[in-house]
């Protein structure tokens, strides 16, 4: 008849059918009714029980607190039901162990303290690390301080030879109720003695949270004057406040802009300059009108404006303005007459200058009708105007006198050498001189006017390159 096989706690395992054997419900090989040759495969289950299944790997198909001695780290094991787990083992004896593997625990009979094995290969009496607690007073220890107020703290203190040399504490500063040895207060942190001379930490502190890991001497002091080589950052709106009175103030605001102010009442703002090695004042803005100005008081230097500047008051320049670049300027209406600045299309200055006219002294040129008028447009001329009427005109051919013009009375020519005079046959009359002017057609010379020939006086007959037909010579006695 079959086995049905059963666990310890009752619930069935499985079913071996007769002269059959099973290898799957666990690691060892079931055997079933009248199977041949069994008492070999019960001897091979007999050995593996008492060996534990040592091998390299786990044994297949375990059952829950099942041992396993695993041959490569030298462990026992023991199966939870989901995997094997190390059944660690503790040694008690006055001398460490030297048969051992990492984890392995070692109790020290002698002094009470425990060890465990760092799995050092091969074995050194180094590879035990000690785990507590310290012997002859010293480690750390937990306690409690009762302070003057009758509150108890837990502090961790740090003793060596049962002395402390420091004590380790979470709560705010309190003062103990018994006095202890070296420490009158006791703050949060890291208290250290300070009855042993000038207790102090050495080494370097990585990270501090007072000196960032950086010595002493690298930083700022508030008390004293300090030099920086590095860049300073105030990463707040609030920035910088100097003077005794806190009135200098440079801050920034949240629309990004940038505020310098002196709070002082009417404070100035002076800005220096190193000129020859003179601190000199070279721009300033004066706080007692409330707006932004120049100290022209004391401001000795010259302004330059890179990109240009806008006045919207009044400009008043008490010396020389010199311009290097065009000055643009208001056009002023015709005949206004001021101190105003304008361009060159209408100035006016007593004369009354408008563009290309030119007006008598005193007149209002858009109601003058004498003027003299100039123009360029490819042929230049000129004109000039008498009480509306032209007088006259000039142009690349020459100047005209209109007939009713007026000049200087001619003078009447006399008799010489070699002048030739001239007649005209469509003037009737003598002209003796008047005040018309006249061109060269009209020379007189008492009732006389020649016009095509020439009359030449003297003692000699004229060279004939000068005289031509019809010329007249008068011979006079020498």
């Amino acid at each position: 008849m079959s086995y049905t096989i059963t666990k310890t706690d009752g619930t069935t395992l499985g079913t071996i059918l007769d002269g059959t054997i099973n290898t799957s419900f666990t690691s060892l090989t079931l055997i079933g009714r009248n199977y041949a040759n069994y008492g070999q495969l019960i001897a091979n289950d007999l050995v593996k029980l008492i060996e534990n299944f040592a091998y390299s790997s786990e044994p297949a198909n375990p059952l829950a607190g099942q041992l396993y001695w695993n041959t490569s780290d030298k462990r026992l094991r023991v199966y939870t039901g989901t995997a094997f787990k190390i059944v660690s083992s503790c040694t008690a004896q006055t001398s460490a162990p030297t048969t051992t593997v990492a984890g392995d625990l070692w109790w020290d009979t002698t002094y009470s303290q425990l060890y465990i094995y760092n799995g050092t290969d091969p074995y050194s009496a180094a590879g035990w690390i000690l785990v507590g607690p310290q012997r002859d007073g010293s480690g750390a220890v937990w306690e409690q301080i009762t302070d003057n107020a009758a509150i108890v703290h837990d502090v961790l203190s740090i003793k060596l030879n049962n002395a402390r040399t420091s004590i380790v504490s979470r709560d705010s500063e309190f003062t103990p109720a018994s006095s202890i040895l070296g420490y009158t207060t006791i703050k949060a942190g890291i208290n250290a003695n300070t009855s042993v001379g000038s207790a102090t930490f050495h080494g370097l502190a990585n990270n501090s949270s007072f000196l960032g890991g950086q010595p002493a001497a690298s930083y700022l002091r508030n008390d004293i004057d300090s030099t920086t080589t590095g860049n300073l950052t105030i990463a707040k709106n609030g920035g910088l406040t100097v003077g005794l009175s806190s009135n200098l103030q440079i801050t920034t605001d949240t629309n990004g802009d940038i505020n310098i102010k002196n709070t002082k009442s009417n404070g100035d703002i002076n800005f220096y300059s190193n000129v020859s090695g003179t601190n000199t004042l070279s721009f300033g803005i004066d706080g007692a009108t409330g707006t932004a100005a120049l100290l022209s008081a004391t401001l000795s230097g010259s302004l330059t404006l890179a990109s240009g500047a806008t006045v919207t008051g009044a400009l008043n320049v008490t010396g020389t303005g010199a311009f290097s670049g065009n000055l643009t300027a208001p056009t002023q209406l015709a005949g206004t007459a001021d101190t105003t600045v304008a361009t060159t299309a209408f100035v006016v200055n007593n004369s009354g200058f408008l563009t290309n006219k030119i007006y008598a002294p005193g007149i209002n040129p858009s109601a003058s009708t004498t003027y003299i008028a100039v123009n360029d447009t490819g042929t230049g001329n000129a004109e000039i105007v008498m009480d509306g009427t032209t007088v006259a005109t000039a142009s690349s051919a020459g100047f005209n006198l209109l007939a009713t013009g007026t000049a200087t009375t001619q003078t009447v020519l006399t008799p010489s050498a070699y002048h030739q005079y001239y007649a005209n046959t469509s003037v009737t009359g003598a002209l003796a001189g008047n005040t018309l002017v006249a061109s060269t057609q009209y020379v007189s010379k008492a009732t006389q006017y020649w016009s095509g020939s020439a009359k030449f006086v003297s003692t000699a007959e004229p060279d004939n390159a000068v005289g031509k037909n019809g010329d007249f010579w008068f011979q006079r006695e020498a």
